[in-house]
């Protein structure tokens, strides 16, 4: 199978660079030097680089929401009745601002959007589509799937494997 050539230019150092920070962002200079197999100014300008060019865009704490609150959460799929691109803009206007949405993807195919909504129970879940359903500027259609195990999840992808499948 034939890739487009790599966009990034990035070498095997930025790669290592990438999968250390991702798996821990808290590593220092020094100990991700060693780690990578450069000297620390050089695997410091090569991350100011990642970081200026948006590969990096930020270093972040994983949490484990569970521990925080009691959590239920529902993936739904949601399809725009009458789309447009300028309805459709307005929609996304609205998921990125409901605190409850925590994650959204616009679709190709039937469905328009699917997203992961976070509450406390099934009542708090219903008071959010209604919430939804109850704007006269959307007519959606919609299936919710509550979640009732995580089986996987993870944050870290395997960012050599991925890039040397596709930029061998």
């Amino acid at each position: 199978m034939k890739y487009r050539k790599n966009p990034t230019n990035l070498d095997k150092f930025d790669i290592k660079i990438i999968s250390a920070l991702q798996l821990d962002g808290r590593i220092t200079k020094l100990q991700l030097a060693e780690k990578i197999g450069l000297s620390a100014t050089p695997c410091w300008e090569r991350m100011k680089k990642l970081e200026k060019a948006g590969i990096i865009k930020g270093y972040h704490a994983e949490l484990d929401i569970c521990k925080l609150i009691d959590v239920f959460y529902t993936r739904i799929e949601i399809t725009l009745k009458k789309y447009s691109l300028a309805l459709a803009a307005e929609f996304e206007k609205l998921l990125c601002y409901l605190p409850e949405v925590i994650e959204c993807e616009a679709m190709l195919g039937d469905v328009d959007y699917t997203i992961k909504v976070l509450s406390r129970n099934m009542e708090e879940y219903q008071q959010f589509i209604e919430k939804i359903l109850k704007d006269d500027r959307f007519e959606i259609d919609f299936k919710s799937f509550p979640v009732s195990k995580i089986i996987k999840q993870s944050n870290h992808l395997n960012v050599e494997k991925i890039y040397n499948h596709y930029y061998p």
